[in-house]
């Protein structure tokens, strides 16, 4: 088990969930739980259901469990999100293990919500954690984003379908190596 802290960091919208939440404009917040039971559904106030993609419920509850462990690792959110208070209402009821929300893994201080370079968030992150960028993996499904903060040294992966079970164990298997040089994954389905 390494003994530096990781950071495994989120973009959210398209990334770890659908529909985007500019694309809930009419409808938004409130959201309701249409169960509280793990990789749950939600649903705006017009109706439309959102709910989490590719394997992201079991990654974010992989996070949990290791971080329940004792794993020195952290999760985090860097994402432009055009409605900041909808992506944490959402962080908080999309459950992805029995009485744990996404926003039980992340908690508040690390979620970096708000327009700007992606390269802005993880500075922010950086400053709060001490984690060096090479200890830093990164889930994101838009490969400008991709490309931009790989110059920083985090290892990035390339998501356009949601994280998957194989590309989340990739990144966080090179942030919690470290390594001077920074590792892209993608699953080739693309």
């Amino acid at each position: 088990m390494p003994t530096q802290k990781s950071l495994i960091v989120f973009d959210l919208d398209a990334c770890c969930w659908m529909p985007e939440m500019y694309q809930l404009w009419g409808g938004g917040a409130p959201f309701k739980q249409v169960t509280a039971a793990p990789n749950n559904v939600l649903t705006d106030t017009s109706g439309t259901r959102c709910r989490l993609l590719g394997d992201v419920a079991a990654c974010w509850a992989a996070c949990h469990s290791r971080m329940q462990a004792g794993e020195p690792l952290l999760v985090g959110v860097a994402s432009r999100s055009d409605e900041p208070a909808w992506a944490r209402e959402c962080l908080n009821k999309f459950m992805v293990a029995e009485g744990v929300s996404m926003m039980d893994v992340v908690g508040e201080e690390l979620c970096e919500i708000y327009k700007g370079s992606k390269r802005q968030h993880f500075a922010a992150l950086q400053q709060k954690t001490g984690i060096p960028y090479s200890r830093m993996c990164f889930f994101d499904d838009d490969t400008a984003n991709i490309r931009d903060v790989s110059t920083l040294g985090v290892h990035c992966v390339y998501t356009p379908s949601g994280v998957t079970r194989k590309l989340f164990l990739q990144g966080v298997d090179a942030a919690t190596a470290g390594g001077d040089t920074w590792a892209a994954f993608r699953d080739g389905s693309d």
